[in-house]
Formats: C-alpha cells, structure tokens, sequence
C-alpha cells in the first residue's frame, strides 16, 4: 500500500477534480487504479451511512473492507499483480457461502433521478448462481425506503420460491437490525416495515445478515 499512499499524495489539494486529474495523468496510475477505485467507492459507502443511517463507521472497519473488496475484485481478474504479496498470501473474500442446505439472498439499492432501482442474487453454498431479480420502483428517493424495498423482494423471492431455509444479507446495518428484531413499528417505512415483519412471520426459516 505503500505506492497507493504516494500516489494519494503526489497532489496535495483540497480539490479532488484537480487530483484526479493528476493521478490520471501519471505513469504509474495503471498499477493502482483499482485501489484507488474500491478506497473511493468505500469512502463513499462511509459517508451515506453517516448522511442517512446516522451512524459513524470506523476507520478501521472502512479500511478491512476495502481489503476485501480489492481481494473479491483480484480473485477474478485476470492482473493478480495488483494485489500486494500480503494481499495475494491471504486471499480473503467479502462473500461468505451459507451453510450446508441454506440459500443465502443478497439485496441491495441504487436511487437515481427517476426513483430507485432494487437488485437480488439468489445463490446457492457453493458460489453458484441460480436466479438474479431486478426491479424498479419510479417515486422512491428516500435510501431507507429503497432498502426496505429490496428487503421485501428478497423475501417474497424465498416465499414463492418456496425456499426452505435461507440466509437474506444486506448492507443496510438500519434495515436488518429492525427485521431481525421484527422491529416493526416506525415513522418513516410504516405499512412497509410491517410488510416486511409480516412477511417473515410467514417464513421461519429466513435469517437476516448484514454484510
């Protein structure tokens, strides 16, 4: 990591536009394009936590994801140099298979100018994908919305699916704490949040997981 510290401050500025700029423009950018992307897109993850979750991430919880997401994106790239000998030794994955007989849900949301656009991978222990739902729902700005929302397709996916057991996973630390907890009462998602809670009430065997 030692290149990616100079290459952040090869261009001391306040302004990132212009450090941008900068470090594109370097030799050397190539080499570490894809730390600079996964810390960025960290950092970004970071402050809407703070903006719409309330709550202020660690520095060191923002930088072991990082190392997991530049790990997952390196196992499955065909340029293994960019990873540090360190990284490449212990090839960790931010993905984590269920157990023996469980499907494990990934959920997640993405709001744009039109509303937010919902998306679900249904995978099975070994990695394998067999079903990938994406929905879109116009009018929805509100991020808490829009993850409930994903939560409640996930759900319903294993509902009538009629999936025996499985593991539903989110980013959201809000909406999974109040699931899990059939938390159910709450100004914000109302009739939405009692969905999702009813919903689970209807599936015993789903259990919640934050990523």
């Amino acid at each position: 990591m030692v290149g990616l510290r100079s290459l952040l401050l090869s261009a001391p500025t306040e302004n990132f536009g212009i450090w941008w700029r900068h470090v594109m423009n370097l030799e050397s950018f190539q080499i570490h394009y894809l730390h600079c992307i996964c810390l960025l897109w960290r950092i970004w993850k970071s402050r809407n936590k703070v903006v719409f979750e309330f709550t202020q991430p660690l520095a060191s919880s923002l930088a072991r994801q990082f190392f997991f997401q530049v790990q997952e994106y390196s196992s499955v790239s065909p340029h293994p140099q960019l990873l540090s000998p360190r990284l490449q030794s212990s090839r960790l994955s931010s993905w984590v298979g269920p157990p023996e007989g469980f499907i494990k849900i990934n959920f997640d949301a993405a709001l744009h100018v039109q509303g937010s656009s919902l998306g679900l991978v249904v995978r099975e222990t070994d990695g394998q994908v067999f079903l990938a739902l994406g929905f879109h729902h116009p009018g929805i700005s509100n991020p808490y919305l829009a993850e409930l929302l994903a939560a409640r397709d996930a759900i319903s996916v294993v509902l009538s699916r009629s999936i025996p057991r499985a593991i539903i996973e989110g980013d959201s630390e809000v909406v999974v704490r109040q699931l899990d907890g059939r938390c159910c009462e709450d100004s914000v998602g109302g009739p939405l949040l009692r969905d999702c809670c009813q919903l689970l009430r209807s599936s015993s065997s789903c259990i919640l997981g934050c990523l």
